[in-house]
C-alpha cells in the first residue's frame, strides 16, 4: 500500500502517518525531516529529491507532506490513497506549539517563531493552496480521504 498524507501546519500529518505505519507495518517518509536538518536549515535540493526517489521505490510507503518540488505530481500518482488533513487554524497552531515542544526532546532547534505562528495560521491556507488542495482532491477523488475534524481522524483511525 502506498499512501500521501497531506494537508496544513500543525494539523496532524507526522501523527497520523505514524499510527498508520504502527498498524500496517509500512514505512513512512517524513518530508520535513529530510527537506531540514536539526537547525531546520534546509537541505540541498538534489539530495532530499534522491531521498524521496529512493523511498518511493519501495513496494509500500506513506510519505507524509506536502512539498510541491519533492515530488508531488509522482507521490500522488503512485499512492493507492491520498489523506487530507485540514483542521481549523486554531486547532493547527495547538498542535504545532505541542510538536515543537515533542522535536526539541529530539535534538530539533525550536522553529515556533512569529513567522512559523503566521504560516500556521495563513500562510498554509493561502487562496492558492486551497485551489491547489481542491484541485488534487477532485483529480484522485476516487482515492482520496478528506478529515477536516479531530472526529473524522478517530473514526478514520478506527478504519485502520
Amino acid at each position: 500500500m502506498k499512501i500521501a498524507i497531506m494537508g496544513y501546519a500543525g494539523s496532524g500529518k507526522t501523527y497520523l502517518s505514524e499510527y498508520i505505519s504502527t498498524k500496517k507495518s509500512i514505512p513512512t517518509l517524513h518530508l520535513d525531516t529530510i527537506k531540514y536538518d536539526l537547525d531546520w536549515k534546509p537541505v540541498d535540493d538534489d539530495t532530499a529529491l534522491r531521498q524521496v526517489s529512493e523511498f518511493m521505490q519501495k513496494g509500500s510507503w506513506i510519505i507524509e507532506g506536502n512539498y510541491e518540488k519533492m515530488l508531488q505530481s509522482e507521490r500522488l500518482e503512485a499512492a493507492d490513497q491520498i489523506i487530507f488533513v485540514l483542521l481549523p487554524p486554531l486547532t493547527c497552531l495547538f498542535r504545532a506549539i505541542k510538536r515543537t515542544k515533542n522535536r526539541q526532546a529530539e535534538g530539533y532547534k525550536n522553529d515556533m517563531n512569529l513567522f512559523f505562528i503566521r504560516f500556521v495560521l495563513f500562510g498554509c491556507r493561502t487562496k492558492a493552496r486551497r485551489q491547489h488542495y481542491a484541485e488534487i482532491i477532485e483529480k484522485y477523488k476516487d482515492k482520496t480521504v478528506v478529515l477536516k475534524s479531530q472526529k473524522q481522524i478517530d473514526k478514520f483511525m478506527e478504519s485502520v
